[in-house]
C-alpha cells in the first residue's frame, strides 16, 4: 500500500512538474527564452485567470515556476526568439 501512494505521489508530481513549459511548448512550439516561465508568470498575475480557478492556479504555478525555469535552460539552444516569438498567451493574442 506504500509503494502505491508514492507511486501516485510521484505520478502527481510529474505532472504538475513543468507543466508551464510543455503548455507553452505545445500552444507556440519552442520559439521563446524562457516562454514556461512567462506563461506560469502570467497564470499568477492575470485576474481573469485567478477567478476562473478560483485562485487554485496560484499554487499550482508557484511550485510548476523552478521546473519550467529548468526545463526552459535545458531547451534554449532551440529557442530562436524571432518574430514569432508570442509573449502575449491571453485568449486575444
Amino acid at each position: 500500500m506504500r509503494m502505491l501512494k508514492t507511486c501516485l505521489l510521484g505520478a502527481v508530481m510529474t505532472t504538475i512538474s513543468g507543466c508551464g513549459y510543455i503548455g507553452a511548448g505545445v500552444t507556440n512550439g519552442p520559439q521563446c527564452p524562457y516562454q514556461g516561465v512567462h506563461l506560469d508568470l502570467y497564470s499568477i498575475t492575470d485576474w481573469e485567470t485567478i477567478k476562473s480557478t478560483y485562485g487554485l492556479v496560484i499554487p499550482l504555478a508557484i511550485v510548476d515556476l523552478p521546473f519550467s525555469f529548468v526545463f526552459d535552460t535545458l531547451v534554449i539552444d532551440k529557442a530562436d526568439g524571432g518574430d514569432k516569438c508570442p509573449r502575449n498567451f491571453s485568449s486575444q493574442g
